[in-house]
């Protein structure tokens, strides 16, 4: 199937402006950039949730058979509602979803956050670092397994301005070129959010990549 990456970015975009909206009617003293970055997985699949069946930090299927602790793991896996991705970690059970998706079928997305400042308004030493990196890494990896056809790179970025954002983003693309990762063209959205400790905007950026 063809993954709709435009409607990934809009449901996600449609979940953090709610989560704004309702910490302003709280006059919540912190906000989602307050979030450790798993917190901000657990945001992700819950949104995501509502137009797909999500899993979460699922093991790369071609390390079938190795040892749990040696296997590398995607943060978001996407499929379709109705239809959850068909796990190995376990033998089949009479209790499994009737309709499953194997993983060559299924979305593997790797998600980034990353931070312009930190509480107190400090600027966020690793800023630069939170792009680059790890992510790669993730990414080299993921593109390596043959039994993962669709996959993609989502990034959750705070920055005091949009334009910080979209040159950063620029800049990862770079990075990305430079260390062979083939991508397509992303998709972002910017949602404004309150100043809580410098960080105006809440940032999605998503691109397919190109399985080798």
């Amino acid at each position: 199937m063809l993954w709709d990456f435009p409607h990934i970015v809009a449901t996600l975009a449609s979940a953090i402006e709610q989560d704004e909206t309702a910490l302003r009617l709280e006059q919540a003293v912190y906000g989602l950039d307050s979030l450790a970055e798993l917190k901000l997985h657990e945001h992700a699949a819950r949104a995501l949730a509502a137009c797909f069946a999500v899993a979460r930090e699922v093991h790369y299927p071609s390390s079938s058979g190795n040892k749990l602790t040696h296997r590398q793991r995607c943060d978001l896996v996407l499929s379709p509602l109705g239809r959850p991705l068909r796990l190995d970690r376990a033998p089949p059970t009479l209790f499994d979803a009737p309709e499953q998706t194997e993983p060559g079928d299924a979305l593997w997305l790797e998600v980034k956050i990353a931070y312009q400042f930190r509480e107190g308004g400090v600027r966020h030493g690793g800023y630069s670092a939170q792009w680059r990196g790890a992510v790669v890494a993730d990414l080299l990896k993921m593109e390596a397994d043959p039994l993962i056809r669709h996959a993609g790179l989502l990034l959750i970025v705070f920055t005091e301005s949009i334009e910080v954002f979209e040159k950063d983003v620029e800049l990862f693309e770079d990075v990305l070129v430079t260390k062979g990762v083939i991508a397509g063209f992303r998709q972002t959205r910017s949602i404004p959010v309150l100043d809580r400790m410098g960080h105006r905007f809440c940032s999605l950026a998503v691109w397919p990549t190109i399985q080798r």
